[in-house]
């Protein structure tokens, strides 16, 4: 074989070793997953920590925003009952391999109707892999959640 009919063989190689190179794949995002986890609430100096709480994370058609609901939080030990709070429109961006969410402002639902009193402020987190972790704040009331997966439903 002559060194011509060689490079050509090794660029042909070459090729069609790059052609099998699968770019890097972005990670999916959930159109709708559980988490659990702890959300831990600020009130009057003191950290409440709630245990084993719900959340649902729910992304839009086209995955530019989510509604995140918290089940049957009790948001200091003084409140007479568990309520499940709405948080409408947080933005999603990809970034590297994780999901990061952020929201300025929005008025949580709750109880059947928007819940002005505890307008969401500085909504910042993120998803990456099977962990889920937001703050934000209720009205004045600084509040946190970290969990993990615990059902992903693909739609």
């Amino acid at each position: 074989m002559n060194i011509k009919n060689l490079t050509i063989s090794m660029l042909a190689a070459t090729a069609m070793l790059a052609g099998c190179n699968k770019p890097a794949e972005e990670p999916a995002l959930p159109s709708k997953a559980d988490y659990k986890g702890t959300v831990s609430v600020e009130y009057q100096g003191a950290v409440n920590d709630n245990e084993d709480i719900r959340v649902n994370f729910e992304a839009s058609e086209d995955g530019t925003t989510a509604s995140i609901t918290i089940y049957k939080i009790r948001f200091v030990p003084q409140m007479p009952v568990t309520v499940d709070v709405t948080i409408p429109d947080v933005q999603l961006t990809q970034s590297g391999d994780e999901i990061l969410l952020t929201c300025d402002e929005v008025v949580p639902l709750s109880m059947g109707g928007p819940v002005e009193r505890y307008k969401v402020t500085g909504l910042k987190g993120k998803q990456k892999g099977d962990e889920l972790s937001f703050s934000l704040n209720f009205g004045s009331f600084p509040t946190s959640f970290k969990g993990v997966l615990t059902v992903f439903t693909e739609e």
